[in-house]
């Protein structure tokens, strides 16, 4: 469950808000050079050195100026030395200046001079003799400083940019630091494109929105293509966001933009005026409609809100939206209704997008007429094997296309002459082998996401799409006796990567065993640490020395500022996964994650990835006793851990004299089949911050552990909610037996947010707690397979919060309840769930969860069940089976408060 609000979640992911503020200011350059007075431009508090780089080599700059020369002045301090570095740059010796400076009256010319200090040099007396009025001639000085006033003719600052992260941030509201909304906010405010007004009415039309689809739509809208004329593309797609959102008080808005006279009028005018027009009934209605308008900012109010206008630029896009009403937006929504059919070729001629996916449809039209179609999402129809040659033959300006989980397995040809498209979506199509190299000519695309497919190798005509933001592939193996068959024994070109500058996210999923990714890997990776704008990056290396190009300082790649997803290492693959689907998910959530497969010892090159990691996952390492082999303090960041058939390791944490502040920041353990694992701490007590975050706990087949909680651990575990404990044969007790009552404090309670304990295959174990206070919140409380627990203490499950016990029917009849000074016994039959010993467990605790959350869209509050208060458990009703009481579960929570079930919805692993 996402955190909607937190400290360390103030600003998205650095990377991402760079780019996007880098964005604004390169646009804001791009707009300044097309006016022929400016000349001469300053971009200050540039904070990437990379920034120039990309600049550069932007296609329109390239157009535009026959010479774009970079000289770096940071030790320059007369004119004469920048003029020198410059002719030097020509290819020019400094005795042939007259030379160089007839070449540069001759071209259109745009002079970089990077690290320019204003402080020391006059900037109107560089190149006097340069300039030439028929030509377009620009110097840009590139600055890491803030400066005062400096004679330019433009000034770009990066702040003035930042506002606009600023001012989005404080109309949205506290959902954008939601870790699940923040990179979506990001991408919405990039393609506003430092337009302010813009950016202040998608932030308030999306104002504490967590729905993440609504969220998807708003970033879809705002990067539209005009289909009409339209001075304000931008501005357009925001209002066309807006008034898809109002409802109807749209019809508000038009009578506003139709009739309210442009120096406005006064509020209680317009107010009589709708009454007069039968738009509102009342006065005080009229009153709250048009507060909403002026919170949307559509209106404005002025003279203490005595009056309102429209903003002009808001009047005139709105009168090109309605004015297009005469063709309105068709949007066609027909997702997951189990048709079988596509609809027919009237539908597609009308609509401007078609949400057709979740279906069972096999054939779509051979050829429709679809001239206003942007949007077509078809993903999840199983059934679609086959596109017919022309069905994109007359859809000029689709734009986003999703065909994900269908089972085609080619393109059809029309399908290249979608020119205006952007996003093209085909993940998890196993059918799908061979991308056509005509897919360069989709010179718009900016997504192109192939997860899940079967591409045998990328083309090379990928690199002419120099466009794409976005590029998922997962990739075919040919190995050994498959490779005969292969179209090339190259998986990707050479500089197909190198070519794509402006990629923003890249996955490369690629098997280990394919002979071609080892061949070509080297210089594919260094490809790619080439993309100075990437901020997310999905990459399998079988070997750990290719790390290194991301670590060693030439890269243009920063880890700490990124999302990076590295599976290192070659796998041996086993029959059946043995760790489970939520599991794999948790890890994918993290935003920095490095899987290290087969290792030995500890390569630095693994260190100092793992400084910038959030999660690890060690699988099968051969050779380390204990994870502080890879160093505490290279582990300050990590929030998920995952140790999985690590057979030499003995102890997590082997601290020595190093007491503080040991994983800290670490929130889920999962410790898999460690076959001679003995302890999580091995040193002296712990003084403070060992696992003090720690929120999940899960240990899975541990055969020689004896020891979780020893009272040390038990006092830093304050923020533990979940404790998975499967197959632990040795441990007789959750809590250590030496851990006696009279140590602790009489009322002294401990793992005090735990809500959620499940306890299966434990011969062993005789007790949870050994009559310590634990887990006062406690709400599920899952027991299996511990035939040796034949008695539970009160304190052990204590909490007035539980709402269910899982265990064998006939276990439960046998417990019994240790007297306690403390408290009586609690009567827990009515929330008693058995389990059937013949059915998988996993398969019936989900079952259980799904019965809870389904009878809670049903359930009305209603007075709270009481406990009873005898000293053994009641015995399970004769002749009830397990599925049966099950089944009953649904009107046993009909007794409880929705607002006390809820926390209980949580998923079962």
């Amino acid at each position: 469950m996402c955190e909607w609000w937190s400290p360390r979640h103030t600003t998205p992911k650095k990377a991402m808000l760079d780019l996007c503020i880098d964005d604004f200011m390169i646009r804001q350059f791009l707009q300044g050079i097309q006016i022929p007075e400016i000349r001469r431009i300053l971009i200050s508090e540039v904070n990437d050195e990379t920034f120039l780089c990309r600049l550069k080599n932007l296609p329109p700059i390239r157009q535009m100026f026959d010479l774009v020369i970079q000289v770096n002045v940071k030790f320059c301090l007369k004119i004469k030395d920048i003029e020198d570095r410059i002719i030097e740059e020509l290819g020019f010796s400094t005795s042939s200046r007259g030379e160089a400076e007839q070449l540069l009256r001759s071209q259109n010319f745009l002079i970089l001079l990077d690290d320019f200090d204003t402080r020391r040099i006059n900037l109107h007396d560089l190149g006097n003799g340069w300039w030439n009025s028929d030509n377009t001639q620009k110097i840009a000085l590139i600055s890491f400083l803030v400066h005062p006033e400096v004679p330019v003719d433009l000034e770009i600052k990066r702040n003035h940019h930042l506002l606009s992260w600023e001012l989005f941030s404080m109309n949205v509201g506290e959902v954008v630091h939601s870790s699940t909304i923040q990179k979506l906010a990001v991408h919405v405010l990039k393609q506003c494109s430092g337009h302010l007004l813009a950016t202040v009415l998608m932030a308030r039309a999306l104002k504490e929105v967590k729905d993440v689809r609504i969220w998807q739509h708003a970033s879809r809208v705002i990067s539209f293509l005009p289909t009409s004329h339209t001075e304000d593309r931008i501005l357009l797609n925001a209002l066309s966001f807006v008034l898809g959102h109002l409802g109807s008080a749209n019809k508000y808005v038009k009578y506003c933009a139709s009739y309210l006279e442009i120096e406005g009028t006064y509020k209680v005018d317009l107010l009589e005026r709708w009454m007069n027009e039968d738009l509102i009934g009342t006065l005080d209605e009229g009153e709250q409609i048009v507060q909403h308008l002026v919170n949307a900012l559509l209106l404005e109010s002025f003279q203490n809100g005595q009056s309102i206008r429209m903003r002009d630029e808001i009047r005139k896009e709105l009168m090109n939206f309605y004015k297009a009403e005469t063709n309105p937006i068709l949007l066609v929504e027909l997702d997951g209704r189990g048709l079988m059919e596509a609809p027919k070729n009237g539908v597609w001629e009308e609509a401007n997008e078609m949400h057709l996916m979740n279906n069972k449809i096999s054939k779509l039209p051979d050829n429709p007429n679809s001239p206003k179609l942007s949007v077509l999402f078809l993903q999840g129809n199983h059934h679609l094997r086959v596109i017919s040659t022309s069905f994109f033959q007359c859809m000029p300006i689709l734009q986003i296309l999703d065909l994900s989980q269908t089972k085609i397995k080619s393109l059809p040809q029309s399908f290249f002459k979608l020119v205006q498209l952007q996003k093209f979506i085909l993940r998890s199509c196993e059918l799908f082998k061979e991308l056509p190299i005509e897919v360069g000519e989709l010179c718009h695309l900016e997504v192109l996401d192939l997860e899940g497919t079967e591409i045998i190798n990328l083309p090379i005509a990928i690199g002419k799409l120099t466009n794409l933001t976005c590029l998922k592939v997962s990739f075919n193996p040919q190995i050994n006796h498959n490779r005969r068959n292969n179209h090339s024994n190259t998986i990707i070109p050479q500089n197909v990567i190198s070519n794509l500058l402006q990629l923003e996210e890249l996955s490369l999923d690629v098997d280990l065993e394919d002979e071609r990714w080892n061949e070509t890997m080297k210089d594919i990776v260094k490809e790619i640490c080439s993309l100075n704008r990437l901020h997310s990056l999905k990459l399998h290396l079988p070997k750990v020395f290719l790390l290194n190009d991301f670590t060693n300082g030439s890269s243009s790649i920063n880890l700490s500022c990124m999302c990076f997803r590295f599976l290192v290492g070659r796998h041996q693959k086993r029959m059946i996964s043995r760790l489970s689907h939520e599991f794999a998910i948790k890890f994918e959530e993290q935003e920095s994650c490095l899987k290290y497969l087969n290792g030995e010892g500890v390569p630095i090159e693994v260190e100092k990835v793992l400084k910038h990691a959030s999660a690890l996952f060690l699988d099968r390492h051969l050779t380390v006793t204990s994870l502080s082999e890879f160093g505490i303090k290279n582990m300050k960041n990590l929030k998920f851990c995952a140790l999985v058939e690590c057979n030499e390791i003995q102890t997590i944490v082997d601290a020595g004299d190093d007491r503080y502040g040991v994983l800290q920041s670490l929130e889920y353990l999962y410790l898999h089949y460690m076959k001679n694992l003995r302890s999580i701490w091995k040193g002296p007590p712990i003084w403070m911050g060992l696992l003090s975050n720690l929120k999940v706990l899960a240990l899975h087949t541990c055969p020689e552990l004896a020891t979780i909680f020893t009272f040390n651990i038990l006092q830093q575990c304050c923020n533990l909610e979940e404790l998975v404990v499967e197959d632990c044969p040795e441990i007789n007790s959750i809590v250590n037996h030496k851990v006696l009552a009279k140590d602790v404090g009489p009322w002294a309670w401990y793992l005090p947010k735990l809500k959620k304990m499940s306890i299966h295959y434990m011969p062993k174990l005789v007790s949870i707690s050994q009559g310590v206070l634990i887990a006062p919140n406690l709400e599920w409380l899952s027991l299996y397979d511990c035939p040796s627990l034949k008695i539970l203490s009160p304190e052990e499950v204590s909490s007035c919060k539980l709402k269910v016990i899982i265990g064998e029917a006939d276990w439960w009849s046998a417990l019994e309840w240790k007297k306690s000074e403390r408290f009586q016994p609690p009567n827990l039959d009515a929330i008693f769930v058995p389990i059937e010993r013949d059915i998988d467990l996993r398969t019936q605790l989900a079952e259980i969860n799904d019965q809870l959350q389904a009878q809670m869209q049903k359930t009305e509050p209603s007075q709270q069940s009481g406990s009873g208060d005898s000293l053994k458990a009641p015995a399970v009703e004769a002749g009830t089976s397990a599925k049966q009481k099950q089944m009953k579960l649904g009107h046993l929570f009909m007794k409880w408060p929705l607002s006390e079930l809820h926390p209980f919805l949580i998923q079962v692993p």
